[in-house]
C-alpha cells in the first residue's frame, strides 16, 4: 500500500492480506492459519496475528479494525468522530463503537452500513497523517466529538485534548490545542445539530484534569448542581509534596480522589510496583492528607457512571 506514510511501520507487520498472500503463492498458508486461530480476521481480506494482541485493552482491538479497515482499501480513507479521537489516543469512555467513522464534507456526503459511519466533518475538513493513519486534525476532531457525543464523553476527549500528551513509551507526543481552535472548529458546522452544546463543552473542558474518569465524574457533578471543585491542587506537609489531589472543594474541607483500575493493573502507571504496593502508597498518602484535616472521599467508575449513585456518594461525603 504505497499510500501508508512511513510511521504505519509500526503497526503494518501485525496483518497479513489475503492478496499478499495470493501474490506469494501462500495462499494455504494463511488458510492453515486462519483454521487454527494465529491469524484474527478483522476485515475484508485482512487478518491480524493472535500473537500481537493486547488482551483487555478494547483501544487495541478498536484500532486493529481501523488500520485493517484501511489495509483494505485501495486509498486512503479520513477517518473522523469517535475513530479519529482513538487514533489520536483521546479516551473512550464505555464500549468502543460499533462502526467505524469516516469524514464527509455534508450529512448527505455518501452512504453509512453496518461498517461505516459518515460523519458530517465540515467542509473543508482539515486531515493530517498520525501514526499511519489520515484523520481529522486535532481540533477538529474534538470539536466533532463535542458536537454528536453526550455531555460527559465529549468532556473526557475535550479535557484530554486540551491536557496534550507527553511523549512515553507507551504513548506518543500530542500538542494540545487551544481552546478557541477548538472552537473556531466549530464554526464549520455553522447551525447544525449538536453546535450549541459543542460549544458549552468546549467552555467546560479543562486541561488541567487528569483522567478519563475525572473528567466524567466532573461532567456529572456539574449536572448534579453540586459546586465546583478545583482540580490537581498540590498539597504539603512538614515531610514535603504529598500529591495533587483531583477534586477540592475548600469550602467544605473536602478531598476527592476518582481511582481508576489503571493505577493498579496498567505498565504506564504501576511503574513495576505490584498492585498491593500500590495500595500500600496511597494508603499512607490518604493518611498524610487526613491528617491536615481535610475529609477524603473516594469512588471509582461504578460510581463516576451513576448520577444516583455519585449524588449520594458526594452527599454522605458532605457536599451539598
Amino acid at each position: 500500500m504505497s499510500f501508508l506514510p512511513f510511521s504505519a511501520e509500526i503497526w503494518r507487520d501485525e496483518f497479513v492480506l489475503a492478496r499478499d498472500a495470493r501474490a506469494l503463492g501462500r495462499r494455504a498458508n494463511v488458510e492453515r492459519m486462519l483454521h487454527s486461530g494465529e491469524l484474527i480476521p478483522l476485515a475484508r481480506g485482512v487478518y491480524r496475528r493472535r500473537a500481537l494482541v493486547r488482551l483487555g485493552d478494547p483501544d487495541d482491538t478498536f484500532l486493529a479494525r481501523v488500520r485493517a479497515i484501511q489495509l483494505g482499501s485501495s486509498a486512503p480513507i479520513a477517518f473522523s468522530g469517535l475513530t479519529a479521537a482513538a487514533v489520536w489516543g483521546l479516551p473512550l469512555v464505555g464500549p468502543a463503537p460499533e462502526r467505524i467513522t469516516v469524514a464527509s464534507a455534508s450529512a448527505g456526503g455518501g452512504r453509512s452500513n453496518q461498517s461505516f459511519s459518515r460523519s458530517a466533518a465540515g467542509s473543508p475538513a482539515p486531515v493530517e497523517w498520525r501514526n499511519g493513519l489520515l484523520v481529522t486534525s486535532l481540533a477538529r476532531t474534538i470539536a466533532d466529538v463535542a458536537r454528536t457525543c453526550d455531555f460527559a464523553q465529549a468532556v473526557a476527549i475535550c479535557d484530554a485534548g486540551l491536557r496534550g500528551q507527553k511523549p512515553t513509551k507507551w504513548r506518543d507526543f500530542r500538542a494540545p490545542p487551544s481552546r478557541s481552535d477548538v472552537a473556531d472548529q466549530l464554526i464549520a458546522f455553522g447551525h447544525g445539530r449538536g453546535v450549541v452544546a459543542a460549544r458549552a463543552v468546549v467552555e467546560f473542558a479543562d486541561g488541567a484534569s487528569g483522567s478519563a474518569g475525572e473528567s466524567v465524574s466532573r461532567a456529572l457533578i456539574r449536572q448534579l448542581g453540586f459546586p465546583a471543585p478545583r482540580l490537581q491542587m498540590p498539597f504539603f506537609d512538614r515531610r514535603g509534596h504529598i500529591g495533587d489531589v483531583d477534586f477540592w472543594w475548600p469550602e467544605f474541607n473536602l478531598i476527592g480522589e476518582f481511582d481508576g483500575n489503571g493505577k493498579y493493573l496498567r505498565e504506564e502507571f504501576t511503574n513495576g510496583r505490584s498492585p498491593g504496593e500500590i495500595v500500600i502508597a496511597e494508603k499512607r498518602r490518604e493518611d498524610r492528607l487526613r491528617a491536615l484535616g481535610p475529609q477524603v472521599t473516594r469512588w471509582d467508575w461504578s460510581i463516576a457512571r451513576s448520577a444516583f449513585r455519585l449524588r449520594a456518594h458526594l452527599a454522605d461525603a458532605g457536599l451539598s
